[in-house]
């Protein structure tokens, strides 16, 4: 399947195969409403429930666009940030039982320099041999993402994606994960 294709029935099949790992997932396909932030109307579930987890470029960039210490931004003992044997080694910081950068107007206090896993979610894209439905790296020889979006989150209520705008939503996905994008990511948050 190439890039500027969507084979739904792929997609779908690929789904069934692997949607009992996901069970706080559901598949996006071109049709369905798109993502709009509605943090005012939502209270914040995903800063509030899930622990985010930070590699070290996150950490770099949340301290450059802050001017906070990682100590301040991330989980410490001992006034040490501590790393955990994990590809993205680090967690935000919790108080209170939310992310210590959630504002009292429940938005991100430090939003430009957020890490990778809130500018994804509330995607989270699977890639999957398109033949046998495993698991694979990204950028494997036969991988295809999946686009999954977790049910918690009330912001699909834009329009429907048209399959170029799913495209482009796989793409972004990918240059996320990656560490090619940097800037906003999903239409901006409204009230």
């Amino acid at each position: 399947m190439d890039r500027d294709s969507v084979d739904s029935g792929v997609l779908r099949r690929l789904w069934r195969a692997v949607a009992s790992r996901y069970s706080s997932y559901d598949l996006v396909l071109p049709g369905e409403n798109s993502f709009i932030c509605r943090a005012a109307t939502c209270n914040a579930w995903c800063c509030r429930a899930l622990s985010v987890p930070v590699g070290d470029a996150d950490a770099e960039r949340m301290q450059r666009a802050s001017g906070l210490p990682p100590a301040q931004f991330l989980e410490c003992e001992n006034g040490e940030p501590i790393a955990l044997p994990l590809a993205e080694p680090y967690l935000l910081a919790r108080r209170e039982g939310a992310c210590s950068l959630l504002g009292k107007d429940l938005l991100c206090s430090r939003y430009e320099g957020r890490p990778v896993a809130c500018r994804l979610y509330p995607y989270q894209p699977a890639w999957l041999d398109v033949e046998t439905g495993r698991p694979v790296s990204r950028g494997a020889v036969g991988a295809i993402a999946l686009v999954l979006r977790h049910r918690e989150c009330p912001g699909f209520t834009g329009p429907p994606l048209g399959e170029e705008e799913w495209v482009e939503l796989v793409a972004s996905l990918q240059r996320l994960q990656s560490g090619e994008s940097q800037g906003s990511d999903w239409p901006e948050r409204q009230a």
